[in-house]
């Protein structure tokens, strides 16, 4: 063969790879040079991580810790399988949802990553007409490159607001407020990260960053708000972005002060889910998003999650969204 490239093709097209793990015939996927040579979306992934810097792409594509809830959470789905029934027109597919009154083409949706501009110059507002020209939710993260105003716009319709909370009620009811005077008609509240995270590879590709981080980030502990324009204007001395003290009591004032729809982010357990419905929260995103989610006792895969989706199914909205590709992201009630 002249070339690894030529090989690879070679390789990706014999029978015999067929036969092998999945992990084996992964060789022959990615060696492309443009995302129109792309076969399934894991070349995308590969491409990704030849044009981003070390820091962006660990940001991006890595877990906590040892990486262990990621490996859960993408062998968890390896589990599930389709039952397929025969006799049945298909000629016409119908994909879409409707959730809260809203219709999708489709259940794939486009969940919370904050920061785009670092993977791309047009950040959430390319996401945002990507959403509109197929139809599909997009949720906006905290951390938007782009103000949710912004966003909306480039979306030419209304958008979920995903909100970390913060350590201080104050800001959490000024970002409230700001999202749903744009026009969001629901508000995601994300739980996960009472406790931190501890993103160990991430850290690693970031030492491997040879830039001046400075020129886009801000130094001090408030560096982080500085370039997020969700916090424009707004004091975040002594704030973080997490909030240990965070009660149901928290999510009946919340529930209580706005008109948008309520779903939280991070529920993982049966209990939990019934003091939703205890509190009014009107659904659960039981995202596999495995760079945001913390460790714990019961482990973060797909099984542990699928007791609470059951039981609640039949009184709350329910979505089970997954990060890992090449697959869709399905509601509860369709999966």
């Amino acid at each position: 063969m002249s070339s690894r490239r030529s090989f690879l093709k070679f390789l990706a097209g014999s029978p015999l790879l067929a036969g092998m793990p999945i992990a084996v015939r992964a060789l022959a996927q990615g060696d492309i040079d443009k995302a129109v040579d792309a076969l399934d979306v894991f070349d995308f992934e590969v491409l990704a991580k030849k044009a981003l810097p070390p820091a962006h792409w660990g940001y991006m594509a890595t877990g906590v810790d040892g990486e262990e809830t990621l490996k859960a959470n993408r062998e968890g789905f390896t589990r599930y399988q389709l039952r397929p029934r025969r006799f049945v027109d298909v000629s016409r597919l119908e994909m879409s949802m409707e959730l809260f009154g809203a219709r999708y083409n489709s259940p794939i949706v486009l969940c919370p990553v904050g920061s785009q501009k670092a993977f791309h110059p047009d950040g959430e507002l390319g996401a945002a007409r990507a959403a509109q020209a197929k139809g599909n939710l997009q949720i906006l993260s905290t951390q938007t490159s782009y103000g949710v105003e912004e966003v909306i716009k480039a979306r030419g319709g209304p958008i979920w607001y995903q909100l970390y909370p913060t350590s201080s009620l104050e800001v959490r009811q000024t970002l409230v407020k700001r999202a749903e005077a744009a026009g969001c008609p629901v508000l995601v509240l994300t739980v996960d990260l009472s406790g931190g995270r501890n993103m160990e590879t991430a850290e690693r590709f970031r030492r491997l960053d040879t830039r001046r981080c400075e020129s886009c980030h801000e130094p001090g502990p408030n560096g982080v708000y500085a370039r997020r324009p969700m916090f424009t204007g707004i004091d975040m001395t002594g704030v973080g972005v997490n909030a240990p003290a965070l009660t149901w009591d928290d999510v009946k004032r919340l529930k209580d002060s706005m008109k948008m729809k309520l779903v939280i982010k991070g529920i993982e357990t049966r209990e939990d889910a019934e003091l939703c419905l205890k509190y009014g929260v009107d659904g659960i995103l039981d995202e596999v998003h495995e760079d945001l989610l913390e460790l714990n006792a019961v482990g973060l895969d797909r099984e542990s999650r699928g007791v609470q989706v059951e039981s609640q199914r039949a009184h709350i909205e329910v979505f089970a969204a997954r990060r890992q590709p090449q697959a869709v992201d399905l509601p509860a009630d369709e999966a």
